[in-house]
């Protein structure tokens, strides 16, 4: 079980998401190929969920603290605040418009 925060018109709640074992998850049609991030040493920032990016905040080099928000997803029609889960140098960051799937490291930070 993971747990994350997630922001729906301005109010910031914390939920508990559980994986389950041998569900299918519905094919998505793909804009473009993923880009390969998480290949460098640090601590990888997953995606809680497939969706779209929408914006990214912060740029490779950035110091981020953690809490911060580095970019926002778009995953069942809600905009989801991505934030650093540790305080460090921004090595690697997923495209604006990219489309990404469940668990696929968004960033790493080291």
């Amino acid at each position: 079980m993971a747990k994350y925060r997630v922001t729906i018109e301005g109010r910031t709640y914390e939920v508990t998401v559980e994986e389950i074992d041998g569900a299918e998850q519905p094919a998505r049609p793909r804009t473009e190929e993923p880009q390969a991030v998480g290949a460098k040493a640090g601590t990888a920032v997953p995606a809680p969920l497939g969706g779209v990016i929408l914006s990214v905040k912060v740029k490779p080099g950035d110091a981020v603290e953690r809490g911060q928000v580095l970019l926002t997803l778009e995953a069942l029609k809600l905009e989801n605040e991505i934030t650093a889960p540790v305080s460090g140098r921004l090595v690697e960051i997923v495209s604006e418009g990219q489309t990404v799937e469940a668990g696929q490291p968004l960033a790493v930070i080291s």
